[in-house]
C-alpha cells in the first residue's frame, strides 16, 4: 500500500461534494419550500397564492443553487476563506438575488398579486434582499461542507501516510535484524553438528518456529502477544544452545496477558538488545515477565548489567524505533523506561488499552 497522491486526494473530494451535492440541495430546497408556503399562507391568507409563489421561487431557487455549484466547484475556489472565494460568493449571490427578485417581479406584475400596503419598488428590494441573504448563507453552507470533506480526506490521507512510515521503518527493522540473527544461529549450528548432532537438530526446529513467524506475520500490523512471547521463547533457546551454560532464560506470562493484542514484533528489539548486553557479564540470566493490571499490560524484560551514563549507548535504531511505534498505536497511552537494580538492568513497557490499528 501506498500514500494517495495530492491529485488522487483533490479527486476524492471532488467526488464527495458531486455525490453528495445533490441530496444536500434538493433536501435544503424541499425544507425551504414548506417553511415558505407556511409563511406566504399566513401571510397571504390565501392557499392558491401561497402555492403559487412557492411553486415559483423554490424551483427557481434550486436552478440557480445548481449553477452556483457549477462555478463554486471549480478548484481555484476550494478554500472558502481566501478574498477570491468570499468575492465569487458575494457577487454571484448578488447576481442571483437580482435574477430571481426581477422574476418574481414579473410573476407579480402578470398575476396582480401585489403585497397590500407595499409599493412594487418595495415589493422588488425587500425580495431581492431576502434571496440574496438566502444565496450567501447558501453558500456558506456549501463551502463548509466542502471544507469538512476536505479536512476528513486529509486526515484520512495524513493517518495513511503516518502508518506507511511505521510500516517502512518496521520492515527496515526487520530487514536489519533477521540477518544478523540468522547468520549468528546458522553459525552456532554448524559448530554444533560435529559433537552435538542431536542439539543443531533442536536448533534447526526452533529456528524454523522462529522464520515461521516472522514469515506468517511479516504483513500483520498487530499480533497476540502469545505470538510474540512463543517467536521470542523459539529464538532464546537458539541463543541458548548458542552459549550453553553462559545463558539462562525465562518467560513468563498471565493468561490474560498473552491475550491482549500488541504490535507485531514489538519486543524482538528488547529481547535482541537484552541478549547483547547481557552476555557481555559471566553469566547472562535473561528474563521475560507480561501481566495485566486492569486495563494497562506491563512487559519486562531484565538481564544483567548496568546502564551507561548515557543511555544513547544503549537505544540503537530498534529502541529508538520502538519509541515511535509506541507514540503511533498508544498515543498519549504508553511508557517506556529502562531502569537498573541489584545488578539487573530492565526495560519495561506500560501498554493501557487496546492499540490503534491502521
Amino acid at each position: 500500500m501506498t500514500p494517495r497522491p495530492l491529485a488522487a486526494h483533490d479527486e476524492a473530494v471532488r467526488s464527495w461534494i458531486k455525490n453528495s451535492f445533490w441530496r444536500f440541495n434538493i433536501a435544503i430546497w424541499v425544507l425551504f419550500a414548506v417553511v415558505d408556503f407556511t409563511i406566504r399562507l399566513i401571510v397571504y391568507q390565501d392557499p392558491l397564492r401561497a402555492l403559487g409563489f412557492t411553486l415559483l421561487q423554490e424551483p427557481v431557487a434550486f436552478f440557480i443553487s445548481c449553477a452556483l455549484y457549477l462555478v463554486y466547484r471549480r478548484p481555484d475556489l476550494s478554500d472558502p476563506f481566501r478574498f477570491r472565494t468570499a468575492a465569487w460568493m458575494v457577487g454571484l449571490s448578488l447576481v442571483a438575488g437580482i435574477l430571481q427578485a426581477e422574476l418574481s417581479h414579473r410573476f407579480i406584475e402578470l398575476t396582480g398579486w401585489h403585497t397590500p400596503g407595499w409599493t412594487p419598488r418595495e415589493e422588488w428590494l425587500f425580495r431581492f434582499i431576502f434571496v440574496w441573504f438566502v444565496y450567501l448563507l447558501w453558500s456558506l453552507v456549501f463551502f463548509g461542507l466542502r471544507t469538512r470533506a476536505q479536512a476528513s480526506r486529509a486526515a484520512e490521507r495524513t493517518q495513511q501516510v503516518l502508518h506507511e512510515a511505521q510500516w517502512t521503518e518496521l520492515q527496515l527493522l526487520r530487514a536489519q535484524l533477521d540477518p544478523h540473527f540468522l547468520f549468528n544461529a546458522l553459525n552456532g549450528i554448524a559448530s554444533e553438528i560435529p559433537t552435538r548432532p542431536d542439539a543443531a537438530l533442536e536448533m534447526v526446529h526452533e529456528l524454523s518456529d522462529y522464520l515461521r513467524y516472522s514469515l506468517d506475520n511479516r504483513h500483520r500490523v498487530l499480533a497476540p502477544l502469545a505470538w510474540e512471547l512463543d517467536a521470542m521463547a523459539a529464538y532464546l533457546k537458539i541463543e541458548q544452545a548458542r552459549f550453553g551454560e553462559r545463558m539462562q532464560a525465562t518467560v513468563e506470562a498471565e493468561v490474560a496477558a498473552r491475550e491482549r493484542l500488541v504490535p507485531s514484533f514489538l519486543l524482538q528489539p528488547l529481547v535482541e538488545n537484552a541478549v547483547k548486553h547481557g552476555l557481555r557479564a559471566d553469566f547472562c540470566d535473561l528474563r521475560i515477565f507480561a501481566g495485566l493490571d486492569g486495563d494497562v499490560l506491563t512487559i519486562s524484560v531484565s538481564n544483567p548489567g548496568r546502564l551507561p551514563e548515557s543511555l544513547e549507548v544503549v537505544e540503537g535504531i530498534g529502541l529508538e524505533t520502538l519509541r515511535r511505534r509506541l507514540a503511533y498505536h498508544y498515543p498519549g497511552r504508553s511508557s517506556f523506561e529502562l531502569s537498573q537494580m541489584d545488578g539487573m538492568v530492565t526495560a519495561e513497557l506500560k501498554l493501557e488499552g487496546e492499540p490503534c490499528s491502521a
